[in-house]
């Protein structure tokens, strides 16, 4: 594909089917394995589609599919193929970390500010802390082979078990990608080891020895059991995702307390010793009991009171003003309104 083809369509280089069929081979998932899949840069949605039906034929399990896609032509597609697919930027979509069982990272293929924007993807969503891939999650990461080298080092240090292979003699001189497969650590890899394997990453930039995904190598990947509960919403702007968010605010609770405070108040379990009348009065001046009592009408207030003492100096006085606040209870009753301090 020509460069300024993949320009006009935002660096997306969707993964031909027939390489996303030998990539699905790679994956073994047991039975009743609950899977949460997620591609942050999905396209249309058709290669996590094939994944996740792959896996549901092949063992059973319970792959669920969710996709982030920021072109709204291809997001609106992506809605009708995936389980979940949200429209926004893969940084600010609002997502369960480490959660997730498998990574399928196929990211735009471009430079900005002289680093790779494969390797920013790769970088932030394997972080430690605010990665999305689960520790001992699946990482299926496709981009052209020149881009092993920058992406060395981040996949040396996080990742074990690392393979990769190229496309097919049928796509590869077109497209020049290739798939690193990895589980990811649960601790950085540092020394020698993570040199060892940097160099040998490196050494396959160029390299013409890569075999290819149809390779019977006995090589493949088990999809652990992801979190059963997945947070997956888009920007926190986008109105569709509000309106979803609404309905399981905990605002709605706040609310029914300072509504129907009455309500609230009946639920509340008897005090261990009777109330005093000092209890009671701090109760109503609060507002926690009161209101409406029939005849009358109990209404707490608190309000400042400023005492003025004059001391007297050896040439003159000095007057010393005091604050403080005093709570009375205003009573409304049809023969007046009366203040009980």
């Amino acid at each position: 594909m020509a460069r300024l083809a993949s320009e006009a369509k935002g660096g997306y280089y969707p993964t031909p089917p027939d390489e996303m069929a030998l990539v699905c081979k790679r994956f073994r998932i047991d039975p009743d394995v609950q899977a949460p899949i997620i591609d942050p840069c999905a396209g249309e949605g058709e290669a996590l589609k094939m994944l996740c039906d792959y896996l549901k034929e092949q063992g059973g399990g319970n792959p669920v599919s969710y996709g982030v896609e920021l072109e709204e032509t291809r997001a609106e597609k992506c809605k009708t193929v995936l389980d979940r697919a949200v429209k926004c930027a893969y940084e600010i979509v609002r997502a369960s970390n480490k959660a997730f069982s498998v990574l399928w990272l196929n990211p735009p293929y471009t430079e900005h500010d002289k680093e790779r924007i494969e390797v920013n993807f790769l970088r932030d969503l394997t972080d430690p802390i605010s990665g999305k891939l689960m520790v001992g999650g699946i990482l299926g990461y496709c981009i052209p082979q020149y881009v092993l080298a920058p992406a060395a080092p981040i996949l040396a240090a996080r990742f074990d078990d690392i393979n990769v292979y190229r496309f097919t003699d049928k796509n590869f001189p077109v497209y020049k990608q290739v798939v690193v497969f990895g589980v990811r650590r649960a601790r950085a890899r540092q020394g020698e080891e993570a040199r060892k394997i940097r160099e040998w990453l490196k050494s396959l930039n160029d390299s013409k020895d890569i075999p290819d995904l149809s390779e019977s190598d006995g090589v493949f990947y088990q999809v652990p059991e992801g979190a059963k509960k997945i947070m997956f919403r888009g920007s926190a702007t986008d109105p569709v995702e509000i309106a979803k968010d609404i309905p399981n605010s905990p605002v709605w609770e706040v609310l029914d307390y300072v509504l129907l405070p009455y309500t609230r108040v009946a639920a509340l379990k008897n005090p261990v010793l009777p109330l005093s009348k000092t209890h009671d009065a701090i109760a109503i001046a609060a507002g926690v009991v009161g209101g409406n009592m029939g005849g009358h009408y109990l209404v707490g207030r608190t309000r400042k009171v400023t005492d003025k003492k004059v001391i007297p100096e050896e040439e003159g006085t000095k007057t010393v003003e005091t604050d403080r606040h005093v709570t009375v209870v205003r009573v409304y009753t049809p023969g007046g309104v009366f203040d009980l301090e």
